[in-house]
């Protein structure tokens, strides 16, 4: 049995879960995930990162983001001072990004977990960054831009990767961005980030992902051989093709720009696209 008398998903159960989406010896896997949808595990993060990685073996690679919007501030202004920013009356609470910077809360704690697992490299984006563990990962974090976040997920792209989603949706999958900044440019505006040089802290410039919440309009376009899909824990996974996700993505963005517009009227990205198109 994969979940013991008590309700704790097993490490075993994690194995057959990940067996049952097709994963293997090998794979290249950007993984997206909610522990806490999934259930109370026995050995927590840890045990789901030691039994992925232990299937993926020493050929496969596990990339994951780890974005920081505590370094960040948005504006649409070049001195960044109109309103609207998280820290808005609060500006001291902005963080310098170090590699050691815990991600988003967000993110999960998986995400956490991997930026301190044996041998993982995170990229130094003081944004969006992301970390690996695996065959790929020194090729994953080489030439990170500032202003070109996606950076590792489109070196991904030459290895066919996989995209496992558990416990959430299309919304989360950051691969998407690749396919709508072709289409909506305005959604990406500049932001400050705030580092750490030898000089002391420091503002950058760097481009922002825009806004994701309408990327779960995706799903209902996807037919079911787009994706393979089981349950772990009380939590739903799926399995797609990176390649295949962002050709069904353009295809709807040919036919409406807008296909994925989150429908918030304060959405300051959404709202910018609109304008453009």
């Amino acid at each position: 049995m994969g979940i013991d008398s008590v309700g704790k998903v097993t490490p075993d159960e994690l194995t057959g879960g990940f067996q049952r989406l097709g994963l293997t010896d090998g794979d290249q896997v950007v993984l997206h995930t909610s522990l806490r949808n999934v259930g109370e595990i026995h050995g927590g993060a840890a045990m789901v990162l030691h039994r992925l990685l232990r299937m993926l073996g020493e050929r496969g690679t596990l990339l994951m983001p780890t974005f920081t919007s505590v370094a960040r501030h948005s504006s649409t202004h070049d001195d960044y001072t109109k309103p609207g920013c998280w820290c808005e009356g609060i500006e001291s609470r902005h963080l310098p990004f170090i590699p050691e910077l815990q991600p988003d809360k967000n993110l999960g704690e998986l995400a956490h977990r991997l930026c301190s697992w044996p041998s993982s490299r995170r990229t130094r984006h003081p944004a969006y960054s992301f970390v690996s563990v695996g065959k790929e990962t020194d090729n994953l974090m080489r030439n990170s831009s500032l202003l070109d976040p996606l950076q590792p997920l489109r070196a991904f792209l030459n290895q066919d990767p996989k995209v496992v989603v558990l416990g959430i949706g299309l919304d989360s999958v950051s691969a998407l961005h690749i396919a709508e900044q072709q289409y909506q440019p305005a959604k990406y505006i500049r932001e400050r980030a705030l580092t750490m040089t030898t000089k002391g802290q420091d503002w950058v410039e760097v481009a922002a992902l825009g806004c994701s919440n309408g990327f779960h309009k995706l799903t209902s376009h996807l037919s079911n051989t787009d994706f393979k899909e089981t349950r772990i824990g009380s939590a739903n996974a799926r399995l797609y093709s990176m390649k295949t996700l962002l050709q069904r993505a353009e295809e709807m963005l040919t036919e409406d720009h807008l296909s994925f517009d989150c429908g918030r009227s304060e959405c300051l990205s959404c709202g910018l696209a609109k304008i453009q198109h």
